[in-house]
């Protein structure tokens, strides 16, 4: 992510140069020409790919020049080779060109002084790119933020063990900072705290130094006694408890150490959509993006009715298909333990909390499971 402008140093191309194999020539001698009566020019020489050259193309003359090649004093444009024809003393020229074809001229891709890129852009390969074309090789960037993870409950086992009767794998842990590093994050695992007071203080103190911290299911009304006093025993505050959301209505927000700190559900599509709806979002403006928060939609038509409580805002995950030209929307429903869904969703749709569910047909944005 950037951290400040860049602004071209140079034209970019740096010389005007041919986007072809051809003949440089002066586009007006070319007017008229066809098939079936050629213009004839004279071959005047040749401009190497990587040479500056010092010919000057005349009226009735045309100049080889290669893809790449500088654009020669007089010349106005090139002819594609395939559109002429070279014998031992003239060009025969099929076609007319215009002034400017085939040329990319000094600065037509960047101008000298031109805002390129803006702070708070996320570096693309194309930016990237971009920067090369300049010479650039070194930017100011926001630092990759590290954001501390730890999975709650005596119920949690590590994921590469068969879990004991009554015990489930940690499928958060995995889930979420995965998540997190396709986000740009680094992630920094404090491992399965148990639930009691003194582990959750011990596995938050570890992980001081990072700069957002997640507990995952540390919000239900049990495990929540314990997240909000390992916060306030460590002299951090409870901003809220409960979001008007479906999935993911326990959620704890506090800050710790001047921190931001979130008790996710412990269910996973409750604990990702949060971190989808919220955690990403927070995580994108500390990285110093400016833009848009919420990835680009795809519009479709709800394909069925979908009910939904009055008050509060849901996240209705779906499938997307083709249906005679049109793109069709279909809800996945499911409870917010069933882990499948997220993987055999395409994205999710919001319906407002001052709604009572969304009736088939209606159009609605399809928001990107990541």
């Amino acid at each position: 992510m950037l951290a400040g402008e860049i602004i071209a140093p140079e034209d970019i191309p740096p010389f005007s140069r041919y986007l072809v194999d051809g003949y440089a020539v002066k586009a007006k001698d070319t007017y008229g020409a066809r098939e079936s009566m050629p213009a004839l020019l004279v071959p005047a020489g040749e401009v190497p790919v990587g040479e500056v050259t010092e010919i000057n193309v005349a009226d009735g003359e045309a100049v080889y020049v290669a893809t790449g090649a500088m654009v020669p004093s007089g010349a106005d444009g090139v002819v594609m080779q395939e559109q002429a024809r070279r014998s031992a003393e003239d060009l025969e020229v099929t076609a007319s060109v215009r002034r400017g074809e085939n040329i990319c001229f000094k600065g037509e891709d960047i101008g000298k002084g031109e805002v390129v890129l803006r702070n708070g852009t996320p570096l693309s390969p194309f930016d990237i790119g971009v920067l090369a074309a300049l010479g650039i090789t070194r930017v100011p960037v926001f630092q990759q933020p590290l954001i501390g993870l730890v999975s709650s409950g005596n119920e949690v086992v590590p994921a590469d063990i068969v879990p004991p009767a009554g015990k489930i794998r940690d499928i958060n842990t995995h889930t979420i900072s995965n998540l997190l590093k396709a986000g740009g994050c680094s992630v920094l695992f404090a491992g399965i705290a148990e639930d009691s007071l003194e582990d959750l203080t011990r596995k938050l103190t570890s992980m001081r130094e990072c700069d957002m911290i997640l507990l995952s299911g540390g919000s239900s009304k049990g495990q929540a006694d314990f997240v909000t006093a390992a916060v306030k025993e460590l002299g951090g505050e409870v901003l809220f408890h409960g979001i008007s959301i479906r999935p993911g209505k326990p959620t704890i927000f506090a800050t710790l150490w001047g921190k931001p700190v979130f008790g996710l559900p412990g269910h996973p599509v409750s604990c990702s959509m949060v971190v989808l709806r919220f955690v990403l979002p927070l995580i994108r403006r500390m990285k110093g993006e400016t833009g848009p928060i919420r990835s680009c939609a795809t519009r479709g038509i709800l394909g069925t009715n979908v009910p939904s409580s009055y008050g509060v805002e849901e996240y209705v995950r779906v499938k997307v298909e083709r249906q005679e030209g049109s793109l069709v929307v279909m809800p996945i429903f499911a409870k917010s333990s069933v882990i499948s869904t997220l993987s055999k969703a395409d994205g999710f749709f919001v319906i407002p909390e001052g709604a009572e569910g969304l009736e088939a047909g209606v159009e609605v944005e399809v928001y990107p499971l990541a």
